[in-house]
């Protein structure tokens, strides 16, 4: 008995001073509170960061460049040689690349040059000249990155990986919101349970009370009284043990919304009774439901596909066209120069082809096979996980039917045994029955009532696991 009161003012110092919280409230509370789902909100902002960075290759660069050159080789040449060469170049230049595969580039210069040498007039101690220039480049891949086909396998990839990865991180916080309500559920269960082992007790006390008199009056013997004892000892184990579980229950309750140390634990407040269709868990408006996990595998599907048209594009044979245009200014000082680097008078424009080929034949067939065969192995991991989305789906609704047979088959099974411990404290109370038949249509009915609703928190905890289902278009 004093095990019991420590338990029971365990329970009424965790039980709550503030207002109750039905499932939402609670699921709200664990989705704010839980670091668990801060983390992966923090994962799944990341994540959105992270392939929208791929794209640095296509962003402009800007580059700038000064330079000094000072020469004093001896070149000689057929109309003399140099002694002394000096240049200094200042250059700023703009490069894109597009996702067509092109590649555009502009960049203007000025350059100065003085040069000393035997070629130069008599008299004269050096030659010095002052160039602007404005030169556009162009090339573009015929084969290898046709028209930016390259740029759109791998935004096809990033797309697919980024969905993949953010439907992990929800998938994860589903799980996670699941365990969480299944704590409810066992919450609500293990008080219920807690209420029926009391009212048992309360019972089992009444009837050792009946048996004593009964001794007293001299028409009943010792052996029921010790058999009526023997009841109240049961159901005061009983007792303790449920409020033992509902304690534990209580604390792990307070980890999953991150109470702090010592803050008194929310009462909850829910139904066991109230079923839940499990569509209404279901994401989605419309089209073919699936298990997140097997979506997931959908994509890595998809993304493995394209790893294999990636790689096969790695070791193609490359064809580009490049072409330059460059202007020439010719003046006395840099700045001058810098003016007239748009004069057409003395332009040089140029005009390629570059082809390349990767001849090593064995590391190429192998990493196409691998690239196949990683694509095979997706696509039927793919297969089987949609199948058995199909079966899961089917699973879960057939149990949930059943649970709700079972539940109207224990309905019934409690209102039988309550009844007929009823009637057999009444023939008890009439001398009609005796201790055995009391004790034993107690524990019946007990044990009923707490299947019954052992069965009921099992149901509320299968509709739950509809959350892991969402709808996703037909001809995935």
């Amino acid at each position: 008995m004093k095990k019991i009161c420590a338990l029971c003012f365990s329970l009424l110092f965790l039980s709550p001073t503030s207002q109750a919280l039905n499932l939402n409230d609670y699921l709200n509370q664990v989705k704010l509170k839980n670091k668990l789902f801060l983390s992966l909100d923090a994962s799944t902002e990341a994540a959105s960061s992270r392939y929208e960075q791929a794209n640095l290759e296509l962003s402009p660069v800007l580059t700038a460049s000064e330079t000094y050159l000072d020469d004093k080789s001896l070149q000689q040449s057929f109309f003399g040689g140099t002694t002394h060469t000096q240049i200094r170049q200042s250059s700023l230049g703009f490069n894109k690349k597009f996702s067509s595969g092109t590649t555009a580039g502009i960049q203007a210069s000025v350059q100065s040059a003085n040069i000393e040498g035997n070629f130069l007039p008599a008299g004269a101690a050096s030659f010095e000249q002052h160039t602007g220039t404005l030169a556009l480049s162009l090339s573009q891949s015929l084969w290898k990155d046709f028209f930016g086909r390259s740029t759109k396998l791998r935004w096809q990839r990033e797309i697919s990986q980024q969905r993949s990865e953010k439907l992990s991180y929800d998938l994860k916080a589903r799980q996670s919101l699941i365990e969480a309500e299944d704590v409810f559920w066992d919450l609500m269960y293990l008080q219920a349970e807690l209420d029926l082992r009391r009212a048992s007790l309360e019972r089992a006390k009444k009837i050792v009370g009946w048996v004593q008199r009964r001794a007293g009056n001299g028409i009943g013997d010792n052996a029921d009284v010790l058999n009526a004892q023997s009841l109240v000892a049961v159901r005061e184990l009983q007792l303790m043990n449920s409020a033992d579980d509902l304690l534990a229950a209580q604390k792990k309750l307070a980890d999953e919304i991150e109470l702090p140390q010592g803050e008194a634990v929310p009462h909850l407040e829910g139904s066991l009774e109230q079923a839940r269709p499990l569509t209404s868990f279901v994401v989605g408006s419309s089209g073919r439901i699936l298990r997140m996990d097997a979506y997931l595998s959908v994509l890595n599907a998809e993304v493995t596909r394209i790893n294999a048209e990636e790689a096969l594009e790695k070791v193609r044979p490359d064809l580009t066209v490049q072409g330059q245009y460059k202007t020439n200014g010719y003046d006395s000082t840099d700045p001058a120069a810098a003016r007239r680097m748009t004069d057409s008078d003395h332009p040089v424009a140029s005009v390629g082809v570059n082809f390349s080929w990767l001849l090593d034949w064995e590391s190429k067939n192998s990493l196409r096979d691998s690239a196949r065969k990683d694509a095979l192995a997706s696509s039927l991991k793919k297969e089987h996980s949609l199948r058995e989305s199909e079966t899961s789906w089917s699973e879960i609704n057939r149990r949930s039917t059943e649970l709700g047979w079972k539940i109207h088959a224990a309905q019934n099974i409690s209102h039988i045994q309550t009844a007929k411990a009823a009637a057999e404290r009444e023939k008890f109370n009439k001398g009609r029955s005796i201790t055995s038949n009391v004790i034993l249509a107690e524990q019946d009915a007990a044990e009923a009532e707490l299947s019954l609703t052992k069965l009921k928190a099992e149901h509320r905890k299968l509709e739950s696991q509809g959350r892991l289902f969402f709808k996703v278009p037909e001809g995935t």
